[in-house]
């Protein structure tokens, strides 16, 4: 059994790991709340059913790693209100990485409210050439990111068609509705509850790189 000392689990006593249930229960979860483990930057939700084996549970550098609990999700993701301070320096922080390494040719953000970027030439695969070749396209951060990606993105509806059928006039899965009254489409892009997986160093874990890859992929196949 693993001794969590405070927090942070001993590394001397889960030599041979430990049961997801049994971190469960000494977190003590209460209601409204889900238990978390953290180790080495990476934050995942403890699934009850897996054996979690020792070098998941220790860091780099030998720590043990810290069970705890936080609220749950249950209201998804929500776009265009109060953003927390945290959230807009990561997305700032991001956003001008992009630019720098990604998008040299600049980029349009929403530097007040940090709501969303767009990319006003953004070139598009091979196989969209019989449609069109380049078009703008926006990203819009819900304001809950990074802990929640983005849902889809938008391109403009002078595109009339995609060569898959993802693009649509309206949004799903809750995404934000805002930007199609402004002339955009939305592309469906929808990432699985738990498949997000951020760390504490942006750089470590999903990021706005993440998303543009996948872009990248869904627009390309």
């Amino acid at each position: 059994m693993a001794i969590i000392n405070g927090r942070r689990i001993d590394p001397k006593s889960i030599r041979n790991g430990i049961h997801g249930r049994d971190l469960v229960r000494q977190t003590q979860v209460g209601g409204g709340r889900r238990p978390i483990l953290e180790c080495g930057g990476k934050v995942q939700q403890i699934d009850p059913n897996r054996h979690y084996s020792p070098f998941e549970l220790v860091d780099k550098n030998g720590r043990g790693a810290k069970v705890i609990s936080m609220p749950d999700r249950s209201k998804g993701h929500s776009f265009g209100g109060h953003r927390p301070a945290l959230s807009k320096h990561l997305i700032t922080e991001q956003v001008v990485d992009v630019a720098e390494h990604l998008f040299k040719q600049g980029l349009e953000f929403d530097e007040e409210e940090s709501h969303w970027i767009v990319v006003p030439n953004f070139y598009l695969p091979k196989r969209w050439h019989t449609i069109a070749r380049e078009t703008p396209l926006l990203v819009a951060f819900p304001n809950e990111y990074p802990a929640l990606p983005p849902i889809g993105f938008y391109m403009m509806a002078d595109i009339p068609i995609s060569p898959d059928g993802h693009f649509f006039q309206g949004v799903a899965h809750n995404a934000w509705d805002e930007p199609i009254a402004r002339g955009w489409k939305w592309y469906c892009t929808y990432i699985h509850d738990g498949a997000w997986q951020p760390a504490r160093n942006w750089r470590e874990g999903d990021n706005l790189y993440t998303y543009f890859h996948l872009i990248n992929e869904v627009l390309g196949n």
